[in-house]
This record gives structure tokens, sequence and C-alpha cells, in this order.
């Protein structure tokens, strides 16, 4: 991996957000069929069999096939996200070294690092939970510690262990800041959320007996959904380049170099 960052920086919350929206505005309808695709969809069939095994109606053989389609969309779910990751971190950084990918490229990345994304979401997952689980402090540190490990891993090409340590420093000096990135991108995702639960109580008139699936439940959730996800994976691409360009030197127009 060669590197040409030069002139040094302090990390800049309002850049990362600048470099967010604007790789998701130069890239924004396939990004967003491919959160609709691979979030979108699999969230959409979750909500649907939940509510199929929460309300306990219909046959048994037909709960059982809702069950399976639960599973089955979990499981999917998953899979689909470690790729979404790939996709997403690929288009945003190749974005932002002047590039306009396909979207069959970004797949072919995302496809060559799912094994490892998916060991680094694993790793951090397990030991994030287990920090929150002790004192909640630990959780958080570690999860901002790793955060940038899956654009690690995909732009540097790196394995699960490589990837983890690369992220440890890279964010070391600067958590408090990733700390505000979070903090703001849960704010949105609340709102989001909040917007998007008054959307399903006026569609059955605010009448809590009347809630279940609808056709707000079924569509314009899970798109929100897709829409947050995109946004926390487009983040975290241009936290990782900034978080390089502070740390290695260098600005936006430096960052062809990553793929070298």
């Amino acid at each position: 991996m060669s590197s040409t960052f030069r002139e040094r920086r302090r990390f800049d919350v309002g850049r990362v957000f600048e470099l967010t929206f604007g790789a998701i505005g130069a890239n924004g309808l396939p990004l967003l069929l491919i959160a609709l695709l691979f979030v979108g969809v699999p969230q959409a069939a979750l909500v649907w069999a939940q509510s199929l095994l929460l309300g306990q109606t219909g046959s048994d053989s037909f709960l059982g096939l809702a069950f399976l389609i639960w599973l089955g969309g979990l499981v999917v779910s998953m899979i689909c996200n470690v790729l979404m990751q790939g996709v997403v971190t690929h288009t945003v950084v190749a974005d932002l070294q002047g590039r306009k990918p396909s979207i069959g490229e970004s797949f072919g990345v995302a496809l060559r690092s799912f094994w490892v994304l998916l060991g680094i979401g694993i790793v951090s997952g397990l030991a994030t939970a287990l920090g929150f689980i002790l004192l909640i402090v630990p959780g958080i540190l570690i999860f901002l510690i790793w955060m940038v490990a899956g654009p690690v891993a995909i732009a540097e090409r790196t394995g699960v262990g490589k990837a983890l340590s690369r992220s440890r420093t890279l964010t070391r000096d600067h958590r408090w800041w990733l700390l505000l990135v979070a903090i703001i991108y849960v704010a949105v995702s609340w709102v989001l959320g909040i917007l998007a639960g008054m959307l399903g109580m006026a569609a059955t008139g605010f009448n809590p007996e009347a809630a279940g699936v609808n056709a707000v439940t079924l569509i314009v959730g899970p798109a929100i959904q897709a829409l947050s996800t995109l946004i926390w994976g487009a983040m975290v691409a241009a936290v990782y380049v900034e978080l390089r360009a502070v740390k290695e030197g260098g600005g936006k127009e430096s960052v062809a170099a990553i793929f070298d």
C-alpha cells in the first residue's frame, strides 16, 4: 500500500459530513437501490414474519412458515448488511478518488472482502456487547476503537486482525470526535424512526387497537432503515478517509493512493 499523504490537518466533523453526503449525492440512485435491496427487503420480511409470530394468527403450518421466513430473513439480513457495508465503502472511497465505480465493481470488492467483514462484525460485535454488559463505557470505547475496521479491510485489503489493529491506530487521539459523529448519527436516525412511527400510527387512524402490519410498516419503516444504514456506511467510510488524511497528511485529492 502506497501513500502520498503529506499535508497534515486537524480532524473536522463538518468535513466528514460533507464527504458523506457529497458521496451519497454523487452516487445516490445506485446506492439507494442497493440499500433498499440489501436492507429494506430483508427488513420488510422480518417485520411481516415477526408480526405474525407475535400475533399468533393463522394455522400451525402457516406460523411455521412465518418462523422460517423470520429466521431466513434474519440470516439474509446479516449477510446483506455485510455486503452493503462493502459496496458503500468501496463506492464512497472511490468517489473521493474522483472515480465513478460501477455497482458491479463495488459488489465484487464486497464479495472479495465478505469473510473478513463478517469476522470483523462478529469479533467487534461480541466485544462491544460484552463491554456494554459490564459497564457500558467499555462497550462504547471498543466500538470507537474498531469503528473503521471495515473500511480498512476493504481499502487496504487486510485480514481481520490487521484491520482491527489498524483501526485502533487510526482512531487513537480522535475518539471524542468519533463519539460526536456517532451521536449525531443516532440523533438523525432517532428522528427518522419517530417519523416512521408517526406515519405508521397515522395509517391506523391513531388507533392503538388497529396497530399492526400495514403499507407503512412494510414499506416506509424498512425504507428508512435502508436509508439509515446507507448513511452510516458512507459516514464510516468518510471517517476512515478523514482519519487517514489527519494521521498521514493530505486531502481529498490524495485519496487515490488508498487503492494503489
